[in-house]
């Protein structure tokens, strides 16, 4: 450590007052600077946090332009200690082309990221469906979508993949329509079995009044009619009422003696007569 000092004093000692003062004030500007930069950080925070910013967004940004503030300071002050700014820009440019290049799959899913944070497709706690995976969306950064599918897994998808392709999200409205399909022996009476589903949907407590419940013969084929009971519920009780309603339905059926029948087809075999 004394070594150092006596470097450092030998080098001032021995340089001219002009570079002696323009390393004095380098540093006094790194200090200024970083002092300066803290402070409008705190600033840039506060006005972001009463924007009620994504709080991804928040954070990139925040990031993203302490780190510009930082290296303009440092360039600034090399280029006052007499480092020629034309080397800077051809730097610059190389490194950037070649970052661009290395890193074009990340930037694709900074770009994503941002458009979701930006526009809310959709938000953390929605239910989604993406091509390959669907589940509860956990969080949202710059870069990955978390998802945890109904059976605990952790799905992480790039946002460029979300970006740019199809989403359905189940949790977005606040009601979402129930659909149970039954298949009765074409004797039945239709008039009968759409009374039974419409009254099973009435029954639970979690089915809406309005839309009121539907049933309708929806095609006779294979030897089956065909029929789809709908009715609507509120979205975080849907899973529960899509199995009351089944149950239900089921028994209400089997009460009235009309048993559920599977599709049928008649194959018949064509032997050809030789003469």
């Amino acid at each position: 450590m004394r070594e150092l000092w006596e470097g450092i004093v030998a080098f001032f000692a021995t340089a001219s007052v002009d570079v002696a003062l323009k390393i004095l004030g380098s540093a006094v500007m790194l200090f200024a600077g970083f002092k300066i930069i803290r402070f409008a950080m705190k600033l840039l925070r506060r006005a972001m946090e009463k924007g009620r910013l994504d709080p991804g967004v928040r954070d990139f940004l925040e990031n993203a332009i302490s780190i510009a503030l930082r290296f303009t300071l440092i360039i600034s002050v090399l280029v006052y200690l007499g480092v020629p700014a034309a080397s800077f820009v051809a730097i610059l440019t190389s490194a950037g082309l070649a970052i661009g290049l290395a890193l074009q799959g990340s930037l694709s899913n900074l770009a994503g990221g941002m458009m979701l944070l930006l526009f809310h497709p959709f938000r953390t706690g929605d239910y989604i469906r993406t091509d390959g995976a669907e589940g509860v969306v956990q969080s949202i950064s710059v870069m990955y979508t978390t998802l945890k599918t109904p059976d605990g897994r952790k799905v992480v998808i790039p946002n460029s993949m979300l970006s740019n392709g199809i989403i359905t999200d189940f949790t977005w409205h606040d009601t979402r329509r129930v659909d149970v399909s039954v298949t009765v022996g074409l004797s039945e009476d239709s008039q009968a079995v759409r009374a039974i589903l419409e009254e099973a949907a009435r029954s639970q407590c979690a089915v809406l009044p309005e839309p009121a419940p539907a049933a309708f013969l929806e095609k006779t084929s294979d030897g089956v009619l065909q029929f789809t009971l709908r009715c609507w519920a509120r979205t975080p009780d849907w899973w529960d009422t899509l199995l009351a309603v089944t149950e239900d339905v089921k028994a209400r059926l089997d009460q009235a003696g009309i048993p559920l029948r599977a599709p049928t087809r008649d194959v018949r075999q064509v032997q050809e007569t030789t003469r």
